[in-house]
């Protein structure tokens, strides 16, 4: 690493959101990989990667604190640690001078220098620094946690403020008021969308914009049904309070009339009292004349009745004759359908017998099949049970050669980014020895009537580059081994470098402890 990457180190920034956005740009300037391999890459969980990030930029520390660095001097002075030499932080200011900027160095192959004995006094701004990253890893830890757990609250009043949305619904549809507008069904489709989205790795910011957006749309959608129902309760009431008037007045009305016309049946019956009395005086007058007048008219009408019931009797006489005659034909016909039902009957009962005789034998033979099935069938369910053990135990066997062959992958990945380059340049390569194969042709065009003895010159210059060729791939597949065994050795040093580094944390700490007790 170059003096660039070192100043920007010793001003690492505290806050997450900075320091993610730091990591960011060292990897686009200093590898200058592509972004969609960068993002495919990296890992899920927001503060293991920052933790990680941090354990490197300490590794490269202690590895320069070895070396003497020329540390180059930025414009920018925002940086809050200041050592005896000037550094600052290039990422809190853009405005950087060009004459002391150095683009970042390539990776080379070269090994550090060899160290001291880890027993070395550490300088008071490594002291500082040291104690800064440990408070910050614990900063993140605690960050972590707290993002996890006001994520569980936030799904949960979500949840809960849908559960109040949808009884609100139903009340209001219970009521009558059957208001459904078009913003009612795109909070609903909203918030179908929010119980599917559980991401526990975003950071703090996001989950507190979303869910304010989304109180923001609830209350929204709350005042609007409340300004419904407050709507059609003022209808309602509006529609009553106009018709009771009205009602009012046709009520009076009709009372009124109605008390018009019992006046008038009241002098109505007056009246007919007084007509019913001088009618009384005038029917007993009549009634003595009409007397004798209806009792001719009575006798005379007794005779003709009298007639009149003799015929009918007649008439009945006659047809109930006729019935006779049909219902003893009717009876007739009946016996003559029961014999033939009986005899029927007993071909049923025949039948009947020897189809229950036919059933009980197959009966039989069906309970012999069944208990040769019932072997059958628990002879199959110890196949099947073996055949379940055999699976699960090849399961296992499959699982751990995935997972085995996951770890291959990404070690395959992280070689094919190393040989990407070397493709490049051999893809160039192959390019410049095409053009100088047609430019061979061309001339051999040329020169064949010409000179014969250049043709031969001309094949032994292909053949020197197909010979070149085949060295270029096998330095190709040399240099990419060569890639995977410096990658396991980088492993291997990262890790010494870790546990070193952890024992010089942990003797400055019991040195500190020994200077502050003294």
């Amino acid at each position: 690493l170059g003096p660039y990457h070192l100043s920007s180190l010793r001003s690492l920034p505290t806050s997450p959101p900075d320091l993610q956005a730091m990591i960011r740009a060292k990897k686009y300037k200093s590898r200058k990989v592509p972004k969609v391999d960068l993002f495919r890459k990296r890992g899920s969980d927001y503060s293991d990667f920052a933790y990680r990030e941090a354990v490197t930029k300490l590794k490269y520390l202690l590895a320069e604190s070895y070396t003497p660095v020329t540390v180059h001097k930025f414009s920018s002075t925002g940086s809050t640690y200041k050592p005896t030499y000037t550094l600052a932080n290039p990422y809190e200011n853009s405005s950087i001078n060009e004459s002391s900027y150095i683009p970042p160095l390539k990776m080379t192959t070269l090994t550090p220098p060899k160290r001291p004995d880890i027993t070395f006094d550490v300088a008071p701004e490594y002291s500082t620094y040291l104690r800064k990253q440990e408070d910050y890893i614990q900063q993140l830890e605690k960050e972590g946690r707290t993002c996890r757990e006001e994520l569980a609250r936030l799904l949960s009043k979500v949840r809960q403020v849908i559960d109040e949305n949808d009884r609100l619904k139903n009340e209001s549809k219970l009521n009558g008021s059957g208001i459904e507008t078009e913003e009612e069904s795109e909070i609903e489709e909203k918030e179908k969308r929010v119980r599917c989205k559980h991401t526990c790795s975003a950071p703090n910011i996001v989950y507190e914009s979303r869910i304010s957006e989304l109180e923001a749309q609830l209350t929204q959608a709350r005042l609007e049904l409340r300004k419904a129902q407050d709507e059609a309760f003022l209808a309602k009431t509006k529609s009553y309070e106009s018709s009771t008037p009205d009602t009012n007045k046709q009520i009076e009305a009709l009372q009124r009339e109605r008390d018009e016309l019992n006046a008038t049946i009241s002098n109505l019956q007056m009246l007919v009292n007084q007509l019913r009395d001088k009618e009384a005086s005038a029917t007993l007058k009549v009634k003595r004349s009409l007397d004798v007048v209806d009792q001719a008219h009575f006798d005379k009408n007794q005779i003709e009745r009298l007639n009149g019931d003799l015929a009918a009797q007649w008439d009945t006489a006659n047809r109930l004759n006729l019935e006779l005659d049909r219902a003893r034909r009717t009876e007739s016909e009946l016996r003559r359908e029961i014999s033939q039902r009986n005899a029927v009957i007993d071909e049923l009962k025949k039948e009947l017998s020897m189809k229950t005789s036919n059933l009980q034998t197959e009966a039989l033979t069906a309970g012999a099949e069944k208990e040769s099935l019932e072997s059958e069938l628990s002879a199959q369910k110890l196949a099947v049970e073996r055949a379940e053990r055999a699976g699960r135990q090849e399961s296992a066997r499959l699982q751990a050669e995935v997972t085995s062959l996951r770890q291959r992958l990404d070690r395959a990945d992280s070689d094919l980014l190393h040989s990407r380059k070397e493709n490049l340049r051999l893809t160039e390569n192959i390019s410049t020895l095409e053009k100088e194969m047609e430019l061979a042709k061309l001339s051999k065009d040329s020169s064949t009537s010409k000179e014969p003895k250049r043709s031969d010159e001309l094949t032994n210059m292909i053949k020197e580059m197909d010979s070149k060729h085949a060295q270029s791939v096998a330095e190709l597949e040399g240099m990419i081994q060569s890639q995977t065994q410096l990658m396991e050795k980088l492993k291997s040093e990262c890790q010494n470098l870790t546990l070193r580094l952890e024992d010089a944390n942990a003797k400055h700490k019991r040195r500190r402890r020994k200077r502050i007790s003294k």
